[in-house]
């Protein structure tokens, strides 16, 4: 029976990959009696799985990634049939790795269409349910792979950003019910697995997200100081990007207690921002990166909630008020044509035109200070 499933799969996989066309298989799985995959829908997901792994991997991986979320969109795969079927495969990772190196790439391959799908309705929630057998301990790589390969995803390169993909993440994973960090990626992993790009400052920022959701906000500034101390290695705070997850994980804390922009950055947040901006020892040029990270977490942050009307300016007023970005650091934001080029359009229509009353009582207050000296 096990061979006739698995060719009965190789079969429709190559088939769609040469028609884009599920009829056939909706067919087998629904209404034709005789079909060996009829009601064994978790074995189909499984067989489909294994079967990508010995023929172009990448490709007919993400084929049949597509499948199962156009399935899963019409109703003819369950949920649980999905997320049942990629667990019974990641439940023996450590046997399949021996033969296949890239076996989570894989895996992640056929998760992303599945994430990416907007008929799909298939989350985090659901991501942690396919890996139920190897959380936490064991799932680290495999939840990595998932964030790269949507980051590489032609569908998230098509949003007009440059950071599209890491958007998406955040806008999805902040769609999702909320699901902690560490039941993906235990905290005293991230040291080991960080890398100083895009992914590694969305999982630091969660997992300070996480740590800020479970603290009242008397004892935020001890208490994540701590756990920094305790779970984060001194070369990555190092990082100036460390205070764009740090803002980050403060302004997605303040969103989900409902503040309004002018009530973010409480004494707790500001405490935060102002010690990891200044830490000792540094020198003047490291404490600007640092602020124009800081600057950069809540650009991103706008983008990936598309906009919302005043936050960009009310938030950067509060930093400026609180003396934890100075005048230079702005004005050093501002003409940072590299890392805006991506929100050129939507900054000049939704941000810098209200930006200007911001901007503008700086470059006075800067004309008046050059008169003085003249």
């Amino acid at each position: 029976m096990a061979n006739q499933i698995n060719m009965k799969c190789k079969n429709m996989l190559i088939e769609y990959e040469q028609m884009q066309n599920v009829d056939d298989i909706i067919y087998s799985l629904s209404e034709d009696e005789t079909s060996v995959i009829g009601t064994r829908h978790e074995e189909f997901v499984k067989s489909m799985a294994l079967i990508t792994l010995d023929s172009i991997p990448i490709t007919r991986t993400t084929v049949a990634g597509n499948i199962f979320a156009e399935l899963l969109s019409k109703k003819i795969l369950s949920m649980e049939a999905i997320t049942r079927g990629i667990d019974a495969v990641l439940k023996y990772w450590n046997d399949y790795l021996i033969d296949y190196p890239q076996f989570f790439s894989y895996i992640a391959a056929i998760i992303a269409p599945l994430l990416l799908s907007q008929n799909a309705f298939f989350d985090f929630n659901n991501l942690k349910d396919c890996c139920a057998s190897i959380r936490p301990d064991n799932s680290t790589k495999f939840f990595i792979e998932v964030l790269n390969k949507i980051l590489s995803s032609k569908e998230t390169q098509n949003i007009k950003e440059q950071l599209g993909g890491i958007l998406w993440i955040y806008n999805k994973w902040l769609a999702s019910e909320y699901v902690p960090l560490d039941i993906f990626m235990p905290y005293n992993q991230i040291n080991k697995y960080f890398e100083n790009d895009r992914i590694g400052v969305f999982l630091l920022s969660i997992a300070m997200y996480d740590k800020l959701k479970m603290t009242g906000r008397k004892l935020i500034h001890d208490k994540l100081h701590s756990w920094i101390s305790t779970n984060i290695s001194v070369e990555i705070i190092k990082c100036p990007q460390f205070v764009r997850a740090l803002t980050i994980a403060i302004i997605i804390e303040c969103l989900n207690s409902n503040s309004s922009y002018e009530d973010f950055f409480v004494h707790g947040h500001v405490k935060l921002l102002t010690y990891y901006i200044r830490s000792e020892p540094l020198l003047g040029p490291e404490i600007l990166a640092r602020e124009v990270q800081c600057l950069y977490g809540i650009q991103i942050m706008s983008a990936a909630l598309e906009y919302p009307e005043g936050m960009v300016l009310r938030l950067f007023h509060k930093l400026y008020q609180d003396s934890i970005i100075s005048k230079e650091s702005f004005e050093i934001w501002k003409k940072d044509d590299k890392f805006n080029a991506g929100f050129d359009e939507d900054l000049e229509t939704k941000n810098l035109a209200v930006l200007n009353s911001f901007f503008l009582p700086l470059e006075l207050n800067n004309s008046d200070e050059d008169d003085t000296y003249e």
